[in-house]
């Protein structure tokens, strides 16, 4: 039950966020334009890891094509969203990579979103050896492009949670509601 009203706050927070005034984030953001996030080498393998490295899309999975009279199911549905975390570009592609749609997140979203993503932390799930799990797959919610590497979000191999990543701490929450936003408004969106 705590949980339900955490995620509920976190959401209204989310939400109420969007009207605020973003004088201060967006000079932030206007001062930076690159958005980075810890990732440590357990998470990506590379040596590189443990230094700051700059997200450059978040993909969105799961889309349903507004457009397409003859709409599939939202679990087999091919369609994403990718996101261009520089310029808030947002692009419908299909299974074969062929943009369908293009959209725009407007200034105060697009500031939203490089506040969420900057400073934050990849971490890694860890399952105890000694736990029996049950063989299953739970695809991510969400994906981000960081140094050419996709890192998916939520992602988890077996009902133990092996395998998953995600964003570290509460993070977690507030970026889920902001996906959970973007993939119900996105037709809404429009490039000015």
């Amino acid at each position: 039950m705590k949980r339900v009203w955490a995620l509920g706050a976190m959401v209204c927070l989310v939400l109420g966020f969007q009207n605020c005034s973003q004088n201060g984030l967006q000079t932030l953001s206007e001062s930076s334009s690159d958005v980075s996030i810890n990732v440590p080498p357990s998470v990506d393998g590379s040596e590189n890891s443990g230094t700051p490295a700059k997200v450059t899309y978040v993909e969105i999975p799961n889309i349903s094509d507004e457009s397409s009279s003859a709409q599939k199911p939202v679990e087999l549905t091919p369609y994403r969203l990718v996101i261009s975390v520089d310029s808030g570009e947002i692009s419908l592609l299909d299974d074969s990579n062929a943009v369908l749609q293009k959209r725009c997140l407007n200034a105060g979203s697009l500031t939203e979103l490089k506040t969420i993503l900057s400073g934050s932390s990849v971490c890694a799930a860890t399952a105890s050896q000694a736990e029996v799990c049950a063989q299953s797959y739970k695809p991510g919610y969400a994906s981000l492009y960081v140094n050419d590497k996709r890192i998916n979000l939520g992602e988890e191999f077996d009902s133990c949670g092996r395998g998953r990543k995600d964003l570290c701490g509460q993070v977690t929450d507030v970026f889920q509601a902001y996906v959970d936003y973007v993939k119900a408004h996105w037709a809404e969106m429009s490039c000015q």
